[in-house]
């Protein structure tokens, strides 16, 4: 007679480790939203309950996930410039968003973080401070960045899971085509150009001109 016991929904070798391996490959393959610990258990062949032996609920679980995916991100040197150390640091910020897109929604809520990846909001506060404005100030223009920084992401993600086929004429041109220049004047004066003006923007250029705007005039 066997006198090993075993507990009911609990599976052996699950581990905290591959419950976060297997939701971020969820997350990534389907979205946040298709997320659930119910989901989860089935993924990994067991209970919803025996998951919770390892994590706490869903939001432990997504914070877990943030921050491997933290974990792993770089952290090159950074220029001595504030404006350019700035600009480097948004940079890294919005390639780390690109390659992680389900993260910006995650992040918009407040409330979870990755602490392994809080050194760049210090580093952006810090460059702002060094810039010329107070801690106060430099949150808010730090906020201002960050929604900036997230739209862009998101228009961009968007842009490359487009079919490749899409068509070739510019919502300028269709518009004034349909509406007349003399009704959209602006646009009327862009038609043939907006295709090329719109491809040479960069999220630099959209920076700097952030920038611009928060930051003191010297």
């Amino acid at each position: 007679m066997s006198t090993r016991s075993s507990t009911p929904g609990r599976q052996r070798g699950l581990s905290r480790r591959r419950i976060v391996a297997l939701a971020h490959e969820i997350i990534a393959r389907e979205g946040v939203e298709a997320l659930s610990m119910r989901r989860l258990a089935r993924e990994v062949g067991t209970t919803p309950m025996a998951l919770y032996h390892h994590v706490r609920d869903k939001d432990e679980l997504l914070a877990l996930v943030m921050e491997a995916v933290a974990e792993d991100l770089p952290r090159p040197p950074l220029p001595e410039d504030p404006r350019e150390r700035l600009v480097a640091v948004c940079e890294l910020m919005r390639e780390a968003f690109l390659q992680h897109p389900w993260v910006v929604a995650i992040l918009a809520r407040g409330r979870l973080v990755g602490p392994s990846a809080v050194w760049m909001t210090e580093e952006i506060l810090g460059s702002l401070v060094a810039c010329g404005m107070t801690v106060e100030e430099a949150f808010t223009a730090h906020r201002t960045i960050w929604n900036f920084t997230a739209g862009d992401v998101m228009v961009t993600a968007a842009l490359r899971t487009e079919p490749e086929d899409r068509s070739p004429t510019h919502f300028v041109e269709s518009q004034v085509a349909r509406q007349g220049a003399e009704t959209l004047p602006h646009l009327g004066a862009l038609v043939g150009r907006s295709r090329e003006l719109e491809a040479r923007y960069t999220y630099r250029a959209g920076l700097e001109q952030v920038l611009d705007g928060v930051l003191p005039r010297r």
